[in-house]
């Protein structure tokens, strides 16, 4: 009775505020406070318990990150409030030190002195998998129908920037741009269990850059990307027996680990030739993060059947319960082209292509202290585009409102489609509203994401990888809240 080791597919601003060339400044420099009885007592009240609000939630945002419930997709776009209302399209406007993921050229830009930004976009995902009929039913049995675990996933950004003069700026993000979290309910009975039962990935990325404008209407930013990765992957392992064919809960699988520190180069141009027109491109290097003596565990789950248990039991002496695992984790090279224009004085429409190098991602290799458990996951990506637009109205000098759109063309092919990941085409649509305050600026938003229904099974011939065939649906809900404070 031997055991089937395979793993699937892993796979701000008061009345001093100005509009300059589109974009908000705040020259703090320029800031004169004029004291007038009440007015002013109750607008220094505002600064100083938004400034409070600004800095607790920073440090909530901190505690947070580092918490189980951190993923939300493999890749994560939403690493900025404002952006994320904008459908994404940020990539030639970048006004806010968010810029540090969207476009680190510009925070040449931006006023002299500190900014920091803390942004949070919780991630509701609903995942649902009917089982197709035929042969799928006899491989993998278990509940027709399943969906994921109600879960909030955590995507994060964090960062400060600082104009040291007209030339010269810099500044350091730590933001989470890739993250798997499939976590299926019922795991016990889910039919994909031999496959995935739980699936997280979290990358962590910290970015210094620094930015030089030669120019007014050009600046360039150079930098680099540290990352690490955390990993944790589970299924349950079946042993047909009886008469019957009875497949039986034998082994709980789980993978867990933290990988080394790898580096990646980043770049970024931003040109304004115009007050109406800007154009930027931004490049973040592909990196490879290597898990090395990883823990894995092999647990026994009994059945209560004393002949199967014995034997299960003597298989697992003879592989080792305990196992140390390593293995490359890949992730993309992103390149983003975005142009801003103003049709009116009150009015910016944006438009960005995003490139995705998944192509790097063809396989993943997991090497096992026990040889014998050796896996190659098959994933075959191909390279992935998006297609992001968005458009601001400024209301008054304290409001604006944004709107957003995108499309994004997923980079799994239909082998691969697994309960470890289920990617889709899938649309975006975004909303949000900026309110500014002197140094203040806090933007809330939603963003509601809808997948195109996937199948595995083609003019009746299943196509997947492992022969686990079936629908998958799914939608995400992302409202999003980020808070910005001018030093």
């Amino acid at each position: 009775m031997a055991l089937a080791a395979n793993w699937s597919s892993l796979s701000l601003w008061s009345s001093s505020i100005r509009v300059e060339d589109g974009y908000r400044w705040i020259d703090l420099e320029e800031i004169c406070w004029v004291e007038v009885g009440v007015t002013s007592t109750v607008t220094r009240l505002k600064e100083v318990v938004l400034k409070r609000i600004l800095i607790l939630g920073s440090i909530l945002l901190a505690l947070g990150m580092w918490n189980d419930s951190h993923a939300g997709g493999f890749n994560i776009y939403e690493m900025g409030s404002r952006a994320t209302s904008l459908g994404g399209a940020f990539t030639a406007t970048a006004d806010d030190p968010t810029a540090l993921f969207y476009n680190p050229a510009g925070i040449g830009w931006l006023n002299r002195g500190i900014a920091v930004s803390a942004n949070v976009s919780p991630i509701a995902p609903i995942s649902k998998f009917t089982r197709a009929s035929g042969a799928t039913v006899g491989l993998y049995p278990g509940d027709v129908e399943s969906q994921t675990a109600d879960r909030i996933y955590m995507p994060t950004g964090l960062y400060m920037s600082y104009r040291h003069n007209e030339r010269w700026s810099g500044g350091v993000g730590f933001f989470t741009p890739f993250g798997l979290g499939v976590d299926w309910d019922d795991p016990e009975t889910f039919p994909g269990r031999t496959l995935s039962t739980n699936s997280q990935i979290r990358s962590y990325y910290i970015s210094p850059v620094i930015t030089f404008r030669p120019h007014s209407s050009i600046a360039f930013s150079a930098g680099v990307h540290f990352v690490v990765s955390t990993l944790k992957l589970e299924k349950i392992l079946t042993q047909s027996f009886g008469t019957d064919g009875t497949a039986y809960n034998v082994i709980k699988v789980d993978l867990e680990g933290t990988s080394g520190l790898s580096v990646a180069p980043a770049a970024a141009l931003m040109i304004r030739p115009s007050e109406r027109f800007s154009f930027g491109v931004n490049f973040k290097g592909g990196v490879t993060n290597t898990f090395e003596d990883q823990d894995g565990d092999l647990k026994h789950l009994p059945t209560g059947i004393e002949p199967l248990d014995l034997s299960v039991a003597a298989q697992l002496n003879q592989l080792g319960r305990k196992q140390k695992v390593g293995g490359d984790l890949k992730y993309p090279a992103i390149l983003s082209i975005g142009m801003r224009y103003m049709p009116a004085d009150r009015l910016a429409l944006m438009a960005d292509f995003v490139w995705f190098g998944w192509h790097t991602f063809d396989k993943v290799e997991l090497e096992f202290s026990n040889p014998a458990l050796n896996t190659i996951l098959r994933e075959d990506y191909q390279d992935g585009q998006e297609w992001r637009f968005g458009a601001e109205y400024i209301i008054s000098e304290s409001f604006r409102f944004m709107g957003g759109l995108a499309y994004d063309n997923n980079p799994q092919p239909i082998g691969s489609v697994s309960p470890l990941l289920a990617d889709a085409n899938r649309w975006d649509y975004s909303l949000g509203l900026t309110y500014t305050m002197h140094k203040m600026e806090i933007t809330a938003g939603y963003m509601l994401v809808t997948f195109e229904e996937r199948s595995t099974v083609v003019n009746g011939e299943g196509f997947n990888y492992d022969g686990f065939d079936g629908v998958y649906k799914n939608i995400a809900h992302i409202p999003t809240l980020g808070l910005t404070y001018h030093f």
